[in-house]
């Protein structure tokens, strides 16, 4: 039995790549000309190491509201989550306030 070899990984603006990974796009198997670019596009890229999270999947992730993906409606529940604790919070503080 032969195990599968560990690929390397080197990091470029903040986004891992395999270490195969030619210097420039243009130096890629999937690279069509300086018009159209990469036919695969940044998203997918042969040479992705993990997924390019968009600013919206980082904001939801960890969010029991956004199951595999992020929120599709206007208003994030997280956040509403964390401003209906604080004004909970804020009104049980001025009842205690008031009794005692």
């Amino acid at each position: 039995m032969s195990k599968k070899a560990k690929r390397k990984i080197i990091l470029i603006d903040g986004i891992r790549y395999y270490a195969d990974r030619p210097d420039t796009c243009r130096k890629c198997f999937f690279w069509k000309n300086r018009k159209v670019g990469c036919i695969l596009g940044k998203q997918n890229c042969y040479y992705l190491a993990e997924a390019v999270m968009t600013a919206q999947e980082k904001k939801c992730e960890g969010c029991c509201y956004a199951k595999g993906q992020p929120c599709v409606s206007a208003v994030c529940y997280q956040e509403l989550d964390v401003w209906l604790r604080a004004t909970r919070a804020n009104r049980i503080q001025r009842e205690g306030a008031v009794n005692g």
